[in-house]
């Protein structure tokens, strides 16, 4: 029954039922890609930090790479 109000009201409103729906999960898959391959990135600079094997230069570099991956997922948040 809601669900049919919910319907009418859309529909009353000239707002297309289905695209109202999907958008909310419409870049759902590349925002969890990206912060998952920020988190792992993260994780593998300060596991190789801890161990001494890699430079600072390299580090800020992987670390840069992070912060564009979190970025990305910010921006298609911002899109939703």
């Amino acid at each position: 029954m809601c669900i049919l109000i919910e319907k009418h009201i859309l529909e009353k409103q000239n707002i297309k039922t289905r695209s109202y729906k999907m958008a909310q999960y419409r870049y759902k898959n590349k925002v969890t890609d990206d912060l998952v391959d920020a988190t792992d990135i993260v994780k593998q600079v300060g596991r190789m930090i801890t161990e001494g094997k890699t430079d600072v230069k390299s580090a800020l570099d992987n670390l840069a790479r992070a912060v564009k991956k979190l970025e990305s997922a910010k921006y298609f948040i911002d899109r939703e």
